[in-house]
């Protein structure tokens, strides 16, 4: 019987080892990055996690800091996960302990420049000692590592071996390090019949659109170098006029615009004279114009400088394209200082007196008798005549009053 028990407890701790081994096995790490590595690169190597209610994972980073420069490391995983680095060791950790990893799980990312490395070099970023934990267990994985071999670094010559202009030729002489370049061609041709060869592992592009008539088109080539790295060479091409073109003479304005003003009266191409009211704080204007025919040239003269209290001259001239000339005229006027001569009242000139001479005595006159309804200085004899006829009706008015009191006889 108690041969049958010890058997029985060897079995259950040989299960009990397999479970472990089992649970160990399931659990993982690696480095990941990008196939190719070239000097001058900007790498970006991953660790990845693999298993099931992992909640932390720690290490320390190894590469060789002669070949490859730290620039940043980043948090990739996320919920309340937290990865912290002390020099070259770190740590993460679910900091809620709320978002176990359950499966595989990018944890953070590390990029690197890669220095000035000889072809066939190897590159390798790892992760030693790294240890993954389950919250009551901790898991050592060992060491993952990241391995890459420098290549070629990419050429970057964006050049042109060879430009030629099968109808036209070309100034200056092709030269690749020259970048611009003239031709000119008659109404006949409509487009450049544009050649090249870029160097080699480069691309090119050619744009050689419908060239203008009396008027500069430029013909592009864009060399895109294995790098990435561009160089656009340009040739400025002239078009003669179509020899039955007759040149346009209008000369007329669509709008006039004084930037903040109105103009008075309202723009109408045929009205050639207008005004514009400005406050004296405005010492300059912007005008601006748009030409009826876009063939046609604009140019603005005066709007600075403008003076108080005074009518200052804006002229709008706009040139047809036979070279005609069409005038516009803004009257700026702009207020006169606050308090200035021009605002206030004209000053009173006292006229001057006459010299003082002896005092003329007047000769005696005759006294003068006063006419009819004249005054003598006194009261008119009208008011007069009324005072008296007042007095004796009071005076009447009293004596009834009287003999009423005291009849005759009593």
């Amino acid at each position: 019987m108690r041969r049958y028990i010890n058997l029985a407890l060897v079995l259950i701790l040989c299960l009990s080892l397999l479970s472990i081994t089992a649970l160990a096995a399931g659990e993982s790490a690696s480095l990941t990055g990008p196939g190719s590595v070239r000097a001058g690169d900007t790498v970006t190597v991953t660790l990845n996690v693999s298993g099931n209610g992992i909640y932390g994972a720690s290490g320390a980073l190894s590469y060789n800091s002669s070949q490859l420069s730290l620039v940043s490391a980043q948090t990739v995983i996320g919920g309340a996960w937290m990865v912290e680095f002390n020099g070259n060791n770190f740590v993460a950790y679910d900091n809620n302990l709320s978002s176990p990893i359950q499966g595989t799980a990018a944890v953070f990312s590390l990029t690197f420049k890669v220095g000035d490395v000889e072809p066939g070099a190897s590159i390798a970023v790892s992760c030693n000692n790294l240890v993954v934990s389950d919250g009551a267990a901790d898991t050592q994985l060992g060491t993952v590592s990241y391995y890459a071999v420098a290549e070629t670094p990419k050429s970057s010559d964006n050049s042109l071996s060879s430009l030629t202009v099968g109808n036209a030729s070309i100034t200056p002489a092709f030269d690749p390090n020259v970048t611009a370049y003239s031709a000119s061609v008659p109404f006949s041709t409509q487009q450049l019949n544009v050649s090249v060869v870029p160097a080699a592992k480069a691309t090119v592009s050619v744009n050689s659109p419908t060239l203008t008539p009396g008027g500069i088109t430029k013909v592009t080539i864009t060399v895109t170098a294995e790098n990435g790295q561009t160089k656009v060479y340009t040739i400025s091409t002239y078009r003669d006029q179509d020899p039955n073109y007759v040149e346009s003479s209008n000369n007329n304005l669509s709008s006039i615009r004084v930037d903040g003003f109105l103009l008075s009266p309202e723009f109408d191409t045929k009205v050639t004279e207008y005004v514009v009211w400005l406050p004296y704080e405005t010492e300059s204007v912007s005008v601006t114009a748009t030409s009826a025919d876009y063939k046609a040239s604009i140019r603005v003269e005066g709007g600075e400088d403008l003076v108080a209290g005074a009518d200052n001259e804006i002229k709008v001239i706009c040139t047809a394209e036979d070279g005609t000339e069409k005038v516009y005229t803004v009257i700026a006027k702009r207020a006169a200082a606050h308090g200035s001569a021009e605002t206030t009242e004209p000053e009173t000139t006292v006229p001057e007196t006459e010299p003082e001479t002896e005092p003329t005595v007047p000769a005696p006159t005759e006294p003068q008798v006063p006419s009819d309804g004249g005054n003598d200085g006194g009261s008119p004899w009208w008011i007069l005549l009324i005072i008296a006829i007042v007095c004796l009706a009071c005076g009447a008015a009293i004596g009834i009053l009287v003999s009423k009191k005291h009849p005759a006889g009593k």
